[in-house]
């Protein structure tokens, strides 16, 4: 089988997800693909090209948000706006993470950026001066 390029095998993921295929439909042949031709080692790499596609080409945005707590409505929406203006994209989707270790603050990732305002990281920072 012929082996096409990673960043390929994404912008053709990112645009059948932009036009409302099947995300369980494309998750299998998207497997199956990787499987046949002994790419499963990449699937990671491959998920984050389609992110940074469907960024580029359909200004979506998918980001993890971790925080110590549950976020606020509130404080969920003004992360959007802000990710909005940083990346010109017109839809984002949070993913909301707890881990009780960050003390406080928040960790922001997206497919070409991590935001730190944790507790921790001051924490790790000021142990390092």
């Amino acid at each position: 089988m012929i082996s096409i390029s990673r960043r390929r095998v994404a912008k053709f993921v990112a645009d059948q997800l932009a036009t409302g295929e099947s995300p369980a439909r494309i998750a299998r042949v998207l497997a199956a693909y990787l499987a046949s031709t002994k790419q499963l080692w990449a699937h990671e790499l491959i998920l984050r090209d389609i992110e940074t596609a469907l960024l580029r080409d359909h200004k979506f945005l998918a980001a993890d948000v971790t925080s110590a707590r549950r976020l606020s409505r509130e404080t969920l929406d003004e992360l959007i706006q802000m990710l909005k203006g940083e990346t010109d994209a017109d839809q984002v989707e949070l993913t909301e993470n707890i881990n009780s270790d960050l003390i406080g603050g928040v960790v922001v990732r997206t497919p070409e950026a991590e935001l730190d305002a944790t507790l921790l990281n001051k924490l790790r920072k000021l142990r390092a001066v």
